[in-house]
């Protein structure tokens, strides 16, 4: 198996969305040296690799088709489809990341002694399970990008802060809901080919879609201390809206553009804190 088809199988830069949780929170706890950061990331990443190990293997299972696999973020079962991996690899591997992601999860909890972020944790964990496993697959439902939003936005980043024993005030809990929103997005535009045509989806995606990019940025700009932030992605974004095709396949290509703006967005953030302090 080339390098390359592991990263396309992997989605492999969408796992930023898993690692800029953490990197914002540890920003906002003051980038305290702290052992726990690196189980926070391992908990984050195995989770999403979970995920999206399982998504390959149920699409396969329900005989969805592959489609946009000459890109960095195929659609279907590109492990299976694309590159035969044994399915039953697949399964044992998803499940093995969903566990490790527990186990060090509950780990974090034990040494933190935090109840709030066991419920946090334990939510997180029930959402992502619900997002892939049959009979509930909010994913496939059109709820995917609910399950999305909490996951990789408000759970992981006041999870950071908390078990890195920082206080939250309402600058930080606007920024995770940004966050997620902007994960969210990334869920909506990369799925919306899976959608019937003509389904509610698609024939709102045009409403919904810039919504959601744009609210992201307006959110963060009651910080002073983000005002920038804030400029800089909510013009990004219009210009990413303004070039969408109109076929959702074609918009499924342009992913990549909105994990730009997602990147833009933690990167800034960071900057910022770093520059400017908490806001």
């Amino acid at each position: 198996m080339r390098a390359w088809d592991f990263i396309k199988g992997l989605k492999a830069p969408i796992y930023f969305t898993s690692i800029s949780p953490v990197l914002i929170g540890w920003a906002y706890a003051q980038f305290k040296i702290s052992y726990l950061v690196p189980l926070l990331l391992v908990v984050t990443v195995s989770m999403q690799a979970g995920m999206n190990l399982a998504m390959d293997y149920y699409d396969h299972s329900g005989s969805r088709p592959l489609r946009n696999d000459d890109t960095v973020f195929p659609l279907g079962s590109y492990f299976i489809e694309k590159l035969g991996v044994n399915p039953s690899i697949m399964r044992t591997s998803f499940f093995f990341m969903i566990v490790l992601a527990v186990v060090i999860g509950l780990s974090v909890v034990y040494l933190t002694k935090s109840l709030l972020l066991l419920y946090l944790g334990l939510t997180a964990v029930f959402l992502s399970i619900l997002y892939v496993l049959p009979p509930i697959k909010l994913g496939t439902r059109g709820l995917g990008e609910i399950a999305t939003f909490f996951s990789f936005g408000p759970f992981p980043v006041l999870g950071t802060i908390i078990a890195l024993n920082y206080p939250v005030t309402l600058v930080e809990i606007l920024v995770s809901l940004s966050l997620g929103l902007l994960a969210s997005s990334i869920r909506y535009l990369h799925h919306l080919p899976e959608d019937r045509e003509g389904g509610r989806r698609i024939r709102h995606f045009r409403t919904i879609y810039p919504v959601m990019l744009v609210t992201a940025s307006i959110m963060i700009s009651v910080s002073r201390a983000l005002e920038v932030t804030a400029i800089v992605v909510f013009a990004a974004s219009l210009v990413h809206i303004a070039y969408l095709p109109r076929s959702p396949l074609k918009i499924a290509r342009q992913t990549n553009y909105v994990v730009a703006i997602h990147f833009l967005f933690t990167m800034f953030v960071v900057l910022s804190i770093l520059l400017l302090g908490r806001g």
